[in-house]
């Protein structure tokens, strides 16, 4: 489970590599972000590598370290202001299927609801 990491290091994306299943957070989108009425010093921290892992970000890392094994991956703390549900699931889906992983099942995940199950 990676969340509130502003961006996959090495370290990241090697511990991930082995996994069969992966909650990753899809916090925003970029464009959304920067065109919200947030204050420019919070979207900054957003953007920064302190912040969160926007929709592009966290489907680049799924598709550098996505593997056989991988199986299933949640998306989750996705921005209610400043993301929509289906553009960080199309994101994701885009990246990994571009590169040959449509083997890989993406959830998402909500903050009042419960998410799918993960049966292994």
């Amino acid at each position: 489970m990676v969340t509130d990491m502003g961006m996959s290091t090495t370290l990241i994306r090697e511990k991930l590599r082995s996994c069969h299943i992966i909650i990753i957070e899809a916090n925003h989108d970029e464009d959304m972000l920067k065109k919200s009425k947030r204050p420019w010093s919070l979207i900054q921290r957003i953007l920064g590598r302190q912040g969160h892992l926007c929709n592009e970000a966290a489907a680049e890392t799924l598709a550098e370290i996505a593997g056989p094994d991988l199986r299933h991956v949640f998306l989750a703390h996705i921005s209610q202001q400043c993301n929509r549900h289906e553009l960080a699931l199309k994101t994701v889906e885009r990246k990994l299927r571009a590169k040959g992983h449509a083997h890989i099942k993406i959830s998402l995940t909500y903050p009042d609801q419960i998410s799918d199950i993960w049966e292994g």
